[in-house]
This record gives C-alpha cells, sequence and structure tokens, in this order.
C-alpha cells in the first residue's frame, strides 16, 4: 500500500512540474516576437557605423559531400580581431573558423551528399 501511494504521489509531481513548465515555455514564447530578420546576403560592410565594422564574404558553394573554404578579407589599414562563418544548409557544417594575417578563414564540410550548398566568412576588422 505504501508503494502505491508513494507512485500516485510521484505522479502528481510529474503532472505538475510538467503543467508548470509548459505554462513557463508558453511565457516566454508567446508566439507575438517579431520575425527574426534574415542575414545579409551581399559581401561588403555589415556595421559600418561600428567602431570595428564587420565585413562578410562571398558566397562560396561547397559541392555534394565536399569540403572547401571561405575567406573575408580586411580593408587596407585594418587587422582581423574576430570573425566566423554562416552556412546555407544545416547540413553544411563549420568545421574551422580562424584569422589570417588578412582577414578570417573558414572551413566548411558539407554532409550533403545529394547537391551543393552555400558558406560565406564574416570578419570583425580594427585599425591597424
Amino acid at each position: 500500500m505504501k508503494s502505491a501511494r508513494s507512485l500516485a504521489l510521484a505522479a502528481v509531481t510529474s503532472i505538475v512540474l510538467l503543467a508548470g513548465s509548459a505554462f513557463s515555455a508558453g511565457a516566454w514564447d508567446s508566439g507575438d516576437d517579431p520575425p527574426k530578420p534574415a542575414p545579409p546576403t551581399d559581401p561588403g560592410v555589415v556595421a559600418p557605423q561600428s567602431a570595428h565594422p564587420q565585413y562578410r564574404g562571398d558566397i562560396v558553394f561547397i559541392p555534394a559531400g565536399g569540403f572547401g573554404f571561405a575567406h573575408v578579407s580586411c580593408p587596407a589599414g585594418m587587422v582581423p580581431t574576430g570573425g566566423g562563418g554562416q552556412t546555407g544548409s544545416t547540413l553544411t557544417l563549420l568545421t574551422d573558423s580562424l584569422p589570417s594575417s588578412s582577414g578570417w578563414t573558414v572551413g566548411v564540410k558539407n554532409s550533403d551528399t545529394g547537391q551543393s550548398n552555400t558558406a560565406s566568412a564574416w570578419v570583425v576588422c580594427t585599425a591597424a
């Protein structure tokens, strides 16, 4: 009898906790949030008003099942202080992200064996 009562108490506690979690999640995501803006698609300056402007490189195509690199350079007189990359598919993964003397490079693996996918690099630059 004691184990049946403990089991019932555990079940009720679980239901209350799950209901509270669902309420909390709903409170955080009401669905009224504005849509996330699309990332820029054109290469060039992403944040020109910043003290440390960001530049986005050209979009490169990574062949199906292949590996490639995307690179972006800082303008003359500037050095890279950060950077990263972006892919066009969840099946395309950044494998490397590193600075060079003039910009930023990302390594990209396309695990989709059926089609090519896209990637690009971005860099944050600071006056040298």
